[in-house]
This record gives C-alpha cells, structure tokens and sequence, in this order.
C-alpha cells in the first residue's frame, strides 16, 4: 500500500528489481485514480480502517487466501491493521518507514495537515505559496531539498484539490488502538526505518518493531539524502526476509503494497 497523498506506483517503484512475487497494488480512495464519492461521509472512506477494508475486499474478489502485506508510510499503517483485523489471511508484514503508532501523526506531520488545511482554504497555488514561506520547509529547502520536494508533491499531486480533507483526517487517525497489544501479533514483520526524513523518524519504526511479537528491524540508509543506496537496500532487505519466511511449494505467495 502506498504513503499518504501518493498513489499505487510508489509501491512498485520500491520494489522495482523484486522478482518472482506477484504484487497487488491499489490506489486508496482520493489518491491516484480512485476518487471519493459523495455518498458516504469522508470518514467512511479515508482512514486506516476502510483503507484496510478496501484492501480485504479487493484480496477477496481477487481470491487470495494468504498474503504477505505491507506498505509505505501511511501503507504501512493500512498493513498493519489490515494484519490485525484479519490474522488468518496474512504471513508476514513489510512495514517501511512507518509514521503512526496507537495515536495520531502528529507532531511530525502536522505540516501534511497544514497543507491540506491551506489547500481547502484557498486553493492549491495558496497552499503552494503558504508551504513555500513555511519555516520547517525553507530549512529543507537548504539542508533536505529531495524531502522539500517530497512534501511540495502533496500540493502537485492529482488530486490535491478535490481529496484535499484526507491529509488532515490521516494525520488525525491511527491504525492501532494500543501498541502493547502487538505483543500478542506473532506474524513476522520487517520494519524497516531511516534517517534524515522528518515525516517518518526511525524512533518510529524502532518503537513499532519493538512492541511487535515477531518484529525484525531494518536500518536503511537515507532516503532523501541517498536515494539510489536507500532503495537498493530497501528490496535487499525485503528478499532477505521473504526468503526467510517463504511459504510452502504448494502454496501461493502474494504481496499487496
């Protein structure tokens, strides 16, 4: 599953170069091509629990019966309800640079909420130049300019006007009610963290690996400061791991990200 104001392609792109698997890819409601309706309130369909049911119906009406799931950010929440919800229907977890625990995104993603905030208010090129003046953002404009860019995209993104509230009602949200009762999660997970990325600190990911009953923890290099080691590490890590906790010969394995 992908991160929150991306869309499907982000998780193929980080797996690019993983082959032999079969991966399911979906884009959540107001990302990428899957828009909201306006027949259901906005709560009934942006947060980690229908997330999490949208994920379960589309493995249903595809027919898998076993997966191992994961995501990316916000994905990485999904996953992990989605793992808690229906343990029978998940091997294994691919958390990558989680952002939210048993509470809600914030502080460090209060500026996403920000966004969305500037964007309902005015419009996209008023969010745009309110982002522009942000203090937090001019710092990375200097220091972190790839993590500049990653945030300036969930103004640029498709639809960054018509599913501007889901930014704020995810950062709002949490995937887990409480983290000591991951304790009792035995599905083995890969967590995996890194450094110099403010909207996903590795605190995080430690955290969320910890408190898991089967959690492996990954240190990847620096995406916003070495993309290319990042994302070599990253599939590296994730074969490893699949190989370890490979299914049976007879028995299908599925990835959904």
């Amino acid at each position: 599953m992908h991160g929150l104001g991306s869309d499907r392609r982000q998780a193929k792109q980080a797996l690019e170069g993983l082959a032999n698997h079969r991966l399911i890819i979906v884009d959540m409601p107001g990302h990428g091509e899957s828009e909201f309706t306006q027949a259901y309130p906005l709560k009934g369909q942006a947060g980690f629990a229908p997330y999490a049911e949208i994920a379960t119906a589309l493995l249903a009406h595809l027919g898998v019966q076993r997966i191992i799931v994961g995501g990316i950010s916000m994905g990485a929440g999904i996953a992990l309800r989605l793992a808690i919800d229906e343990p029978s229907l998940v091997s294994a977890m691919l958390l990558v640079r989680p952002a939210w625990l048993d509470r809600p995104g914030r502080p460090h993603l209060n500026i996403i909420a920000e966004i969305g905030a500037w964007i309902r208010e005015a419009g996209t090129d008023h969010a745009a130049a309110q982002l522009a003046a942000h203090p937090v953002y001019e710092a990375a404009l200097a220091e972190n300019p790839l993590w500049a860019a990653s945030i300036m995209g969930a103004i640029k993104r498709p639809q960054a006007l018509e599913a501007a509230a889901v930014l704020g009602a995810l950062v709002a949200d949490q995937p887990i009610a409480r983290i000591a009762k991951l304790s009792k999660c035995t599905i083995p997970a890969l967590v995996i963290g890194n450094n110099a990325d403010p909207l996903h600190p590795a605190m995080i990911a430690r955290e969320l690996c910890g408190a898991l009953g089967a959690g492996e923890y990954f240190h990847a290099p620096p995406k916003y400061l070495d993309p290319r080691r990042h994302s070599a590490a990253v599939v590296d890590s994730i074969a490893r791991f699949l190989n370890q906790h490979r299914y049976g010969a007879d028995a299908a394995m599925t990835h959904s990200n």
